[in-house]
């Protein structure tokens, strides 16, 4: 099959070469990288995965700057079989050719998508021993140029916890989807809980249910229990007289900037919360209100 291939577009006439051009193209996107259309995807014969025409989107160079990418013919790549055992995470990657001005679609794992120029058109889950696409699970990537809020995911959760760190809490989190960190830019990382309630203390003392909030991150692809703390808050409950208080809001930001000298890869951020003593009993949210209590949002806010 011949490799699916397309030019990039950021041609101009006169003074201009591609350089300058693509350095436009960051400047008038503000180093945001994504589609601006996605892609619709569908499973062909075989191991075919058939990319419809139409998609177009801004995608990152060796250089530091962006070029145009799409298509609007049909493309098809190749999905690779099923590992023999457990699943496996691919991914449908369009790579930048900046010396030549073209752009290129693949398949390959996560892993080898980490830190590499371009960008993802479809997440693939690849379950055992697949052989044929139409057994696997496509997921085209959302558009997200011209938005700041890169995902927004919640949860409804009223069961009672006792988790006491961070890493205890992986069973009940409130998980982004996958966003891609670009060099230089500036993200913001917010958790809220609009109804988190204590139900026990230690020894009865409302001071001993003392409780943490916090967000971390993680690869894209990865467990739970990779997450590493980022950004924690402490709160007590303001109720007087008893240690069975009723709901109230916890919140907690996180605003970083991912490096110039950093390679771009997918990072997956979540949401949690915990206690600081042993023995005490907490629910997330318990209040039963209509909608998601917990929201995790992920937002580009600029170079």
């Amino acid at each position: 099959m011949t490799m699916p291939m397309g030019k990039m577009a950021w041609g101009q006439a006169a003074n201009y070469d591609a350089s300058d051009d693509r350095a436009v193209i960051t400047a008038v996107t503000a180093g945001r990288v994504g589609l601006v259309r996605p892609v619709v995807a569908a499973a062909g014969a075989g191991l075919t995965v058939i990319i419809r025409g139409g998609w177009v989107g801004v995608a990152s160079c060796d250089d530091l700057t962006s070029g145009v990418v799409g298509s609007r013919d049909e493309l098809a790549v190749q999905a690779n079989p099923g590992p023999g055992t457990g699943s496996r995470e691919d991914v449908v990657w369009c790579d930048t050719n900046p010396d030549e001005g073209t752009f290129q679609l693949s398949v390959m794992t996560r892993a080898q998508a980490t830190g590499r120029t371009g960008i993802p058109l479809v997440w693939i889950t690849v379950p055992a021993n697949a052989n044929l696409a139409t057994a696997m699970n496509l997921r085209p990537v959302d558009a997200s140029v011209e938005r700041r809020l890169m995902a927004y995911q919640t949860r409804n959760d009223t069961a009672v916890r006792t988790s006491t760190s961070f890493l205890a809490s992986a069973g009940f989190e409130c998980p982004s989807a996958e966003v891609t960190m670009e060099p230089g830019q500036w993200y913001r990382v917010r958790f809220v809980t609009n109804s988190a309630q204590l139900v026990a203390a230690p020894n009865g003392f409302r001071e001993n249910g003392e409780l943490r909030i916090g967000v971390g991150y993680r690869a894209a692809g990865q467990a739970p229990a990779s997450s590493v703390l980022a950004r924690e808050a402490a709160f007590n409950f303001s109720f007087i007289g008893g240690v069975t208080p009723g709901y109230q809001q916890a919140e907690v930001e996180w605003v970083f900037r991912h490096s110039v000298t950093d390679s771009r890869f997918d990072r997956v951020f979540t949401g949690r919360m915990w206690s600081i003593n042993s023995g005490t009993q907490f629910r997330v949210n318990g209040s039963g209100l209509v909608g998601q209590p917990q929201v995790i949002t992920v937002e580009d806010i600029g170079s």
